[in-house]
């Protein structure tokens, strides 16, 4: 009978430990995951472009903060492209600036845009958002062009990674922006977030409570409005849409842009895939610059005009 008390106490016990570990511990866990995902250390060191370049400011669409961006004249006689870093990313990022000058090379003005909360000089609430709140800082660069003189159906879009998802969600927004050049999107942030915490050493587990925390402290409910889910909008805005990813892609992996291509044709969106035989992230350009430059120039030409 002793004995038996003894057990029922030390389950209770037990019990209750379990159920600390669980209400306190992941808690805890959640908001490190979340941290992980939507901060930053330290900001990028300033590279600038090569030639002609402006340092400009304007304000994110509906917001109450201003985007930074390097603004590149090209050809007045040819169409404007906003270009959109990745996750953690900035305006300053060589790689970024380089892509920015190739682009301005073949006649383009580019308007090379600080996103939100990460790396560069645009600051929002202190959050890096997955596209959900950084497609108003795009929307503030489509206006900001206009402002300058572009034609809003001159206007294109090209982004990278996260800034890829930016360019779609701000495109399901605004029907004006007729094309989109979306590199290596993801399909979900929250799929692809499991992803990547399980390639940082962390278990997937963590990331629905990281998501949860998040949407806590700033409101954001990012995982409502995923990049696959924009097609029947961007369908109603006739956005034609190229998707280019690294069929060995190592961080963003290749089924996201089969994902997008699948439900963006189930919704009837003018879309195409390039698949390229790369393995870096994002290093379409990188690994085949040439074509890379001439599909891009070809596929703004038709929906941009030259």
């Amino acid at each position: 009978m002793f004995k038996s008390r003894v057990v029922r106490r030390l389950f209770r016990i037990g019990l209750v430990l379990v159920l600390l570990i669980v209400l306190v511990g992941y808690p805890l866990v959640s908001l490190l995951a979340y941290n992980l995902l939507s901060t930053v250390a330290t900001k990028a060191a300033i590279v600038n472009p090569t030639g002609p370049f402006e340092n400009v400011k304007f304000p994110a669409r509906g917001q109450a903060y201003d985007v930074y961006a390097f603004y590149l004249p090209g050809d007045p006689a040819r169409p404007a492209i906003i270009n959109v870093h990745g996750w953690r990313g900035s305006r300053f990022d060589p790689s970024n600036v380089e892509r920015a000058e190739k682009f301005r090379a073949l006649g383009y003005t580019v308007l090379s845009i600080d996103l939100s909360d990460s790396r560069g000089e645009t600051v929002g609430n202190g959050r890096i958002a997955m596209g959900y709140e950084e497609r108003y800082d795009l929307l503030g660069a489509f206006d900001y062009l206009i402002s300058r003189g572009f034609a809003p159906e001159r206007i294109g879009v090209t982004g990278q990674s996260m800034g890829a998802v930016t360019s779609l969600l701000a495109a399901a927004l605004e029907p004006r922006i007729r094309a989109v050049w979306a590199d290596s999107p993801f399909a979900r942030p929250d799929v692809v977030s499991g992803e990547q915490a399980e390639s940082f050493g962390y278990p997937r587990w963590i990331v629905p409570g990281g998501l949860i925390v998040g949407m806590l402290i700033t409101g954001n409910r990012i995982w409502e409005d995923a990049a696959v889910e924009q097609g029947q909008k961007l369908t109603a805005n006739k956005t034609t849409i190229q998707l280019v990813h690294c069929n060995e892609d190592d961080f963003v992996f290749y089924h996201h842009s089969q994902d997008i291509l699948a439900a963006y044709q189930a919704a009837n969106t003018e879309v195409d895939l390039w698949t390229l035989v790369c393995k870096k992230h994002a290093s379409g350009l990188e690994a085949h610059e040439s074509e890379y430059l001439a599909r891009f120039d070809a596929f703004f030409k038709a929906h941009l005009g030259s």
